[in-house]
């Protein structure tokens, strides 16, 4: 009996995933996704909204002081963001507002 020609479930996926990533809705959610994961839920619930405009991250915060916090460590932040994000987005710049 011939074995089956199988793949792995992480190709399949990558496979699925391969057809959005030009897609700006799709992009925003890894940028949302590796700005929860430098900042954790705490920041997230801090954080108003993301938009993402030619590889430039605007990050909109709630807490003024947040903003000021991070705003000192924007390059820390930015290099977190693109070590998330390798292989699947460039980001060139971080704005804070």
């Amino acid at each position: 009996m011939a074995r089956p020609n199988l793949e792995g479930f992480g190709d399949i996926v990558s496979r699925l995933l391969a057809l959005h990533r030009h897609k700006p809705g799709f992009q925003l959610a890894l940028c949302q996704n590796a700005w929860r994961t430098l900042l954790g839920e705490s920041g997230m619930l801090k954080t108003r909204k993301l938009i993402l405009t030619d590889g430039t991250l605007t990050v909109f915060l709630r807490s003024d002081s947040l903003r000021h916090e991070l705003r000192a460590q924007r390059e820390r932040l930015l290099q977190g963001l693109r070590e998330e994000l390798k292989d699947q987005l460039e980001i060139k710049d971080l704005i804070l507002k």
